[in-house]
């Protein structure tokens, strides 16, 4: 119910470009009434604030029950992690739970209202932004996908890379954990482990430093590519406009909506980092009830 409303709030700007403020200005009947240019304006203002308050709203619920649908599945993930664990034999890596319970589930509960919204409501948003612009003009229309094979090609191969570093960087934390519990015996080497420590520290800022560099390229790469389809907008529609190919109203709501168009392709590429994040979050917890269950196997194979 969301994407009428933003095709109706994309048009309309046009509207009031190309039949209210335009010198050849038609008088429009409204029931039986003949409005002034004043009063056209008021009325095609009106609903343009109607539509993006509906917008606005329906984004809002959808936000909170993609909220309350977040926290149950976090919840029951969480549980289920806890019952297969507290159903393992002497309750190996106890001090690893914690971790997996926070840092490591909460990710995974939280995308888990994503999975199926985001990309139908976001991937809505970018078909009918895009059916808008070939609707002005084919080639517009044309000029707006250009860069999307480029961006399509590098931002998962750097997202590889990322998910190569946070595999190291979860497996280090839990290390950093199991180290730590263990110092709680007195009778260790106090010398030792805070080298270990220290060690484990420096190894897991490394490793955050490079997710940090991958990722901030790529976001920056990513707003350069997008910053070159207006460009082409402001040449070839410019042109287009001079030549009386297409109208001033329909250039400026084209650049209006490739604005709300890089929104959505930003929200989609967030949205396949996440699933990566999650998938790498979702297989090491996996191997960690793999690894309690083979562990509870071992002595009944040797008996």
């Amino acid at each position: 119910s969301l994407l009428p409303v933003l095709y109706l709030s994309l048009e309309l700007p046009k509207q009031i470009v190309n039949n209210v403020l335009s010198k050849s200005h038609a008088p429009l009947s409204l029931l039986g009434y003949d409005l002034t240019a004043t009063q056209h304006l008021a009325v095609l203002s009106g609903v343009f604030l109607l539509a993006i308050t509906l917008n606005g709203v329906g984004k809002y619920l959808l936000n909170v029950l993609k909220g309350r649908l977040a926290e149950r599945c976090l919840r029951r993930l969480r549980l289920l992690i806890y019952c297969r664990w507290r159903k393992q034999a002497g309750h190996l890596r106890k001090s690893e739970l914690p971790q997996i319970l926070g840092q490591e589930a909460e990710p995974i509960g939280g995308f888990a209202a994503d999975l199926v919204a985001l990309p139908v409501t976001q991937g809505g948003t970018l078909l009918t932004i895009l059916l808008f612009m070939f609707i002005q003009d084919p080639i517009l229309g044309a000029a707006a996908l250009t860069i999307l094979p480029l961006q399509l090609f590098l931002l998962p191969f750097l997202q590889r890379i990322v998910n190569r570093l946070s595999r190291e960087r979860i497996q280090e934390m839990r290390r950093l954990t199991r180290g730590l519990t263990e110092q709680l015996n007195p009778a260790q080497d106090q010398l030792r482990d805070v080298r270990r420590t220290a060690a484990s520290l420096r190894h897991l800022e490394a490793i955050r430093r490079r997710i940090h560099r991958v990722k901030f390229f790529a976001k920056a790469l990513n707003n350069f590519l997008t910053a070159l389809t207006p460009f082409m907008f402001y040449s070839l529609g410019g042109y287009f406009v001079l030549e009386e190919r297409i109208s001033l109203g329909a250039l400026i709501a084209v650049l209006a909506a490739h604005k709300d168009f890089s929104a959505p392709l930003k929200e989609l590429f967030r949205f396949y980092q996440q699933l990566e994040d999650t998938r790498i979050r979702y297989k090491e917890i996996l191997g960690f009830l793999l690894e309690q269950q083979q562990a509870d196997l071992k002595p009944a194979v040797k008996c």
